[in-house]
């Protein structure tokens, strides 16, 4: 086992570097969100600028007992090294820096560097964004010089000894939303770190000796990352001054991949009936990769990357797949000028591009049942059971010296069925022939908007079915029932939504009969498009609405009222496929009570496969060239007790 170390994660503030500030109650919500994270030395980033995807040869240790410590007015936590070589280097480092600090002297400035995704405010008069809510954390790195305070501050175990790694910038990583979109999710790599270049003088020959361990690490990833074989990464290394910086080093590994790219292209096979016209795709071995990437580039409507012709049309990438310049619909072997080509390649290319497009174009849609909802993948189609714990209530006491006694617990069991939903996306062999590209564009948009409205709808009718109080349970009654305490019949207003909160929060545990309180307080509102502005009112006004003392309104939470709308939306749920305008309903946060489940058993997204035949010869089925559609799905209520809707007469 590793050496084990205390340890600050994160301390509020300013977080350097970053322009934004974090209170000390944020991160006091948030202390559980770091437990059990992994930690990783120098995890290679995409771009330069992002923390980068975690490697396991990188794998440093991991954050065990994280909680708020009031004194320290930080996050904590014990990190334990893991049995690699980057875990020995992170030892020796703290080691070292420990000792150094302990006698007085100069030390470099290393530490840890959290990942979190943040939700935050709009920017301040000084320009800070306010952090309002941790929404998880990837990881906690340990890096030269962190942002946010993490820092070692003592040994606990016996250390580990091990070689240097490199870390380099790390700012606000890809994916992240535009600077000045208020409330929107963030990831950001909190080090101050800002490049190679730009490093202030080591302060003592152990600083400096870390910046060559970086420079010199960083040079061994780049170069393992660039593909090069062993003499052109030769040339990397000599054609690199003295003091090179990272962004010298990527030109030269740009240059002499060029170089080496020219050099095979001497050597590459050409085909010999390339179809007419210039810089069209030559029938090279490799050419079958060239083909996906310009196919691909050709549904999304993009230039394809360098060195890859581009197809005019679905026509020319028929054409290039089948050799059927006569336009039968059958597959003619000896006029295809690529390797490793048959009768169903076409149609597995088109859905492997397909595939990837319709993913990136379900992200796009809002899928506004996530909040409230708990995913799970599942292994196998058996019927899914949504299982509840519950009647242990309270914890008994455990006089000195007295044994433990067994705890008495219960469990209730919901089932959900799969849903198979699916079909065939016919493409035709006239379609081709008139190189309707277009219609082949439109594909993965349409799917992915069949597939947003089919989970929808399905999520939707839990709330709706049998005329609202929606499917039945195990104890035999509806989801919204009077006995469930969880059925009302008030339009919303201040008055109903206090009541719904209430029996809510009288909810109790199964079995046990203590209440459940904070755990089932209602997190979410579902309105129907027609209430969206009474369900903002209600939850980000200032004053309680409805009263003529000026009140002031529990519900709101923002000290401005761009804050309040911020929370408010964030809460609110509007569920646009509700017809009935005045029923609303409440659920609690499924983090802390999960309510609805939703199950998938081949992907969150839907699947295309081709069914062509390779055997056949044939590539249509009367002339079209077929694709099956399939999405397996389970949806449905865990329990009751963190639900309450409102039928309103």
């Amino acid at each position: 086992m590793g050496a084990t170390y205390r340890a600050v994660l994160i301390r509020p503030g300013t977080w350097q570097g970053k322009g934004l500030r974090c209170s000390a109650e944020v991160l006091r919500r948030s202390a559980a969100k770091f437990e059990g994270l992994a930690s990783f030395l120098n995890p290679l980033p995409p771009v330069p600028g992002q923390h980068g995807y975690p490697m396991l040869e990188r794998l440093a240790g991991v954050v065990e007992h994280a909680a708020w410590d009031a004194g320290l007015n930080a996050v904590v936590a014990d990190y334990r090294l893991a049995d690699t070589d980057a875990a020995r280097t992170v030892g020796r480092l703290i080691d070292g820096w420990l000792a150094a600090r302990a006698a007085g002297r100069a030390a470099a400035e290393i530490g840890l560097s959290a990942v979190p995704w943040v939700r935050l405010g709009p920017a301040g008069p000084d320009g800070l964004r306010e952090v309002l809510e941790i929404v998880k954390v990837d990881q906690v790195d340990a890096v030269y010089r962190p942002a946010a305070g993490g820092a070692f501050t003592a040994r606990l175990t016996d250390s580990m000894e091990g070689d240097n790694m490199a870390h380099e910038e790390t700012q606000l990583a890809a994916g992240a939303a535009p600077a000045d979109e208020a409330g929107a999710v963030q990831r950001v790599a909190l080090t101050g770190y800002d490049s190679f270049a730009d490093t202030q003088p080591a302060a003592d020959a152990s600083a400096a000796a870390l910046v060559g361990a970086l420079r010199e690490s960083l040079l061994e990833a780049r170069l393992a990352a660039s593909g090069l074989p062993g003499p052109f990464q030769a040339l990397v290394r000599g054609g690199l001054p003295a003091a090179w910086t990272a962004a010298e080093l990527d030109a030269r590994i740009r240059q002499v991949r060029a170089a080496w790219a020219a050099e095979e292209g001497r050597h590459a096979v050409q085909g010999t009936r390339p179809l007419a016209g210039e810089g069209r795709l030559t029938g090279m071995t490799s050419g079958l990769d060239q083909v996906t990437e310009a196919l691909t580039a050709l549904v999304e409507g993009r230039s394809p990357r360098q060195g890859v012709a581009r197809l005019s049309g679905i026509r020319e990438a028929y054409l290039l797949l089948s050799g059927d310049r006569e336009m039968t619909g059958q597959f003619q072997a000896e006029q295809v000028m690529l390797a490793n080509v048959n009768s169903t390649t076409m149609a597995n290319l088109v859905a492997d591009v397909l595939n990837k497009v319709i993913s990136r174009e379900f992200q796009q849609y809002p899928r506004w049942w996530e909040g409230f909802v708990t995913k799970e993948s599942f292994s196998s189609l058996q019927d899914v059971k949504w299982v509840l714990l519950g009647g242990v209530g309270e914890l008994p006491a455990v006089n000195e010296g007295a044994a433990y006694t067994e705890l008495t617990w219960d469990d209730a069991r919901e089932t959900a069925s799969w849903q198979k939903r699916g079909g065939y996306l016919g493409l035709t062999l006239e379609a081709i022939d008139k190189d309707d590209t277009a219609r082949l564009r439109s594909a993965p948009r349409a799917l992915a908007q069949a597939a947003w409205l089919t989970l929808g709808k399905t999520i939707s009718a839990i709330f709706t079915a049998n005329a609202g109080v929606g499917p039945n349970m195990s104890d035999g009654k509806a989801l919204f029932h009077a006995d469930h305490h969880n059925l009302g019949a008030a339009a919303l207003d201040a008055t109903s939504w206090a009541a719904a909160r209430l029996a809510m929060r009288q909810q109790t545990e199964l079995h046990s009969g203590e209440r459940l309180g904070w755990l089932t307080t209602p997190r979410f509102l579902l309105v129907p498009p027609e209430l969206e502005n009474a369900a903002l009112t209600l939850l980000a006004s200032e004053n309680l609405p409805g009263t003529a003392n000026n009140d002031i309104n529990p519900e709101a939470e923002g000290s401005t009222r761009d804050a309040r709308l911020d929370a408010a939306r964030r809460r609110i749920v509007v569920v646009d496929l509700w017809t009935d305008t005045n029923n609303w309903a409440a659920a609690a946060d499924p983090r802390l009570y999960p309510t609805i489940g939703l199950g998938f058993r081949y992907g969150e997204t839907p699947e295309l496969f081709s069914v062509a035949s390779p055997t056949s010869g044939l590539m249509f089925t009367n002339d079209v060239l077929p694709i099956k559609v399939r999405w397996v799905y389970a949806a449905g209520p865990q329990d009751y007790r963190g639900l309450y809707k409102a039928n309103v007469a």
